[in-house]
């Protein structure tokens, strides 16, 4: 699930159906080949394409995918997979002024595809816990569900919260996330489902089969997201402590304004006695 891990399995690997055929199954598509190139700068200007995603992938009949592999949680990242979505859209637009003018907007088929490291923020609060780990959205009218387009459509798989064994994955889906989820747990080359696909995917995730520069390409990869990890694990712990000291110091005003003395605010707060004197 980090960076270069991702990319070395599905893009260096040169084997296209360890990627196309999660699209096939997850979309409901019959891609039969695919070009992968997520160097393509989508945006209309320099700070548009710092909007970065792991993988962009078009297939001979214009079709186009957005695949993000987020590891961090982010608040508004369901918003952000539709803002990547306009990227590929709008530069379906034709370039000559005159062209554009008499343009239909027929773009072709944008899809996003999110590998998703964290729980997915749903807008209904009831659907947080149900056991569903794959998560499809289209446009639709919302009293009739008529689809209003089938060109842009999402898929995110929550990889982190998938808790399914071996023995219970049946379907390519579940199987697939039991792979991503599990593959860093393998200690060797495990038993799995008779299938060509896993064991394909197995071999090019082995760390020996590396050259020297993959392997460092990879190492790095792993250490950035340790040390993001670790100033975010940081952030967190000085937040709380200074949400309880400020806690702490409210509990103390209001022990001041019931004129309990000092030395007992001490003993309950945890405060200094130099902290509650400059209260």
């Amino acid at each position: 699930m980090v960076d270069y891990g991702f990319k070395y399995i599905f893009k260096e690997s040169g084997k296209k159906q360890l990627i196309i055929r999660p699209l096939n199954e997850i979309f409901g598509l019959n891609i039969e080949d695919i070009t992968i190139d997520d160097s393509e700068q989508l945006g209309h200007t320099k700070e548009d394409r710092k909007a970065s995603f792991d993988l962009f992938c078009k297939t001979t009949d214009k079709r186009k995918f957005v695949i993000e592999v987020q590891i961090a949680q982010q608040k508004y990242f369901l918003e952000r997979s539709l803002f990547y979505t306009t990227f590929p859209i709008s530069k379906s637009a034709p370039k000559d002024k005159s062209k554009r003018e008499k343009w239909d907007y027929n773009y072709p088929p944008v899809f996003f595809f999110g590998l998703l490291n964290f729980p997915l923020r749903h807008l209904d609060p009831t659907l947080a816990d149900k056991k569903q780990f794959i998560h499809m959205f289209t446009i639709r009218d919302e009293q009739t569900n008529e689809l209003m387009t089938d060109r842009i459509r999402f898929a995110f798989l929550e990889v982190k919260r998938f808790d399914k064994k071996k023995e219970d994955c049946h379907t390519f889906e579940d199987r697939f996330l039991f792979i991503l989820k599990n593959l860093p747990k393998f200690a060797e080359k495990p038993e799995l489902w008779d299938d060509p696909y896993f064991e394909a995917m197995i071999q090019e995730a082995e760390y020996a089969n590396m050259t020297d520069a993959q392997q460092q390409a990879y190492l790095s990869s792993l250490k950035a997201r340790w040390d993001y990890q670790n100033t975010i694990d940081f952030a967190r712990e000085e937040g709380v402590e200074h949400g309880k000291e400020v806690q702490a110091k409210e509990i103390a005003r209001r022990m001041l304004k019931k004129g309990m003395s000092i030395a007992d605010i001490v003993e309950i707060t945890g405060l200094t006695e130099e902290q509650i004197q400059a209260l």
